[in-house]
């Protein structure tokens, strides 16, 4: 998922609005810090998807018949294989 800096600068505000929030949560450091770390995270993890997404278009296009990208069966291949990236994510996470 692609998000102009703009956006994810206002992510970041919310999601610290909400930490602030939290009497759970304690942070060390100024706030302008924290933001900025988070700010870095989500960046990094739009980075993640992409290139999962750019595999996955690989993925499709390796196919020995050619799947117009957009079709049906197109979409459901797209699915079907991020979903499976996905569970390789939440394995090397475990």
């Amino acid at each position: 998922m692609r998000l102009s800096h703009e956006k994810i600068v206002h992510l970041s505000h919310l999601l610290l609005d909400e930490l602030l929030d939290d009497d759970r949560v304690d942070y060390h450091g100024e706030e302008s810090e924290v933001r900025q770390r988070i700010v870095a995270l989500l960046k990094a993890e739009l980075e993640k998807d992409d290139a999962v997404q750019e595999a996955i278009r690989r993925k499709i296009g390796s196919q020995k018949r050619n799947v117009p990208e957009g079709s049906p069966e197109w979409e459901l291949l797209y699915r079907k294989y991020y979903e499976e990236e996905l569970a390789k994510v939440k394995r090397l996470r475990e």
